[in-house]
């Protein structure tokens, strides 16, 4: 069984790490670039740092086969792939239903389907209570 990595990007308060990487990524590109006070060399590694601190940011999401980000508008689902993603509007959901470990999510305009039989089953759980949760606040 596979765990699911769950990333709630909708609250910066309750996420200030990754607001803190960003920024303080930001600043060493910027003090890296537009700065005499150092060296060239020390402005080199800051700007070099920065985007690191950028790329690990960002990879964490491509390197996990098993990944879900959502926000109070919709959620992007990839499950047991590294490429394709499956993009979900919580406004666009009727209804869902869950049937033999394959997970299907009824929207106005297509239905999509998510193989979840060699996910945990407390993964399962989570990512049904995020679609009730947000498909009853953007519909009520």
């Amino acid at each position: 069984m596979k765990k699911i990595y769950f990333d709630d990007i909708s609250n910066i308060k309750k996420n200030w790490q990754k607001s803190g990487v960003l920024i303080l990524g930001l600043l060493l590109i910027i003090f890296g670039t537009f700065t005499d006070i150092l060296s060239e060399d020390w402005n080199k590694w800051m700007k070099a740092s920065g985007f690191l601190l950028f790329s690990i940011y960002y990879l964490r999401k491509v390197i996990r086969k098993n990944y879900v980000q959502w926000n109070k508008i919709g959620m992007t689902v990839r499950i047991n792939t590294y490429l394709l993603e499956k993009r979900i509007t919580f406004k666009e959901i009727n209804s869902y239903e869950l049937i033999n470990d394959n997970l299907r999510v009824f929207q106005s305009n297509k239905t999509m389907e998510l193989d979840l039989s060699n996910v945990l089953e407390s993964d399962k759980e989570r990512l049904i209570k995020i679609i009730e949760h947000n498909t009853e606040e953007n519909n009520s």
